[in-house]
């Protein structure tokens, strides 16, 4: 007997929002895909951030991890999906005291980006603010990503959180971020750690 990990469902549970169910789903699309297409999913996290695009992300995304009806998302979204999954079962098996195999390539702020690609530029600014986040606030960025996707813990973890991000942005700027977005990009930092900025040495030192 060999298992066949489950297919993401719908929920039908009642009380849930639209976005809410939306993003239940896709965390459960993003688990069975893990499961389901474990040499993807390692490919992918092998990828730096900055070349990690949308065609790579939709090979990943097929109705193999669908039992029915249709999901619809930007490859941006399933990226920190997937991301959010990855970290989840690294953090479970760092407590369970189990190997953890996958690659974990760290983010690197100072990249260069394909500036044709506006896609992935606006998702390594979003990377870029989460890594501020996660500095600031490392305890609840955590919080939001290991609590169940739309759960009340992950929403009351993203409320305690709203007040504070506006100083992960330029003096003067708003941003309207959703909440799917935000679990996402705080996981991928996350997961991936980031590159520790190198200073230049003072003339002195030299």
């Amino acid at each position: 007997m060999i298992p066949v990990p489950r297919r993401a469902r719908i929920s039908e549970a009642p009380g849930l929002s639209n976005p809410a169910r939306s993003r239940i789903t896709l965390a459960d699309f993003a688990r069975c895909t893990v499961d389901r297409k474990p040499s993807q999913v390692a490919m992918i996290a092998a990828q730096p951030a900055e070349k990690l695009n949308g065609g790579m992300m939709a090979k990943a995304a097929d109705d193999d991890c669908l039992s029915s009806g249709q999901l619809r998302m930007k490859p941006m979204l399933m990226r920190g999906a997937l991301f959010v999954e990855l970290y989840r079962r690294r953090e479970r098996a760092t407590r369970q005291g189990d190997k953890w195999s996958l690659p974990a390539v760290a983010f690197d702020e100072q990249a260069q980006v394909d500036p044709t690609d506006a896609d992935l530029k606006l998702q390594i600014g979003l990377l870029s603010f989460a890594s501020c986040v996660i500095q600031h606030d490392p305890a609840v960025a955590k919080a939001i990503v290991l609590a169940p996707t739309a759960g009340k813990e992950q929403d009351a973890a993203i409320a305690t959180l709203a007040p504070h991000l506006g100083q992960c942005l330029p003096g003067g700027q708003k941003i309207t971020l959703g909440k799917t977005f935000l679990e996402g990009a705080l996981a991928e930092v996350l997961y991936r750690g980031t590159v520790s900025v190198t200073l230049p040495m003072s003339q002195e030192a030299k």
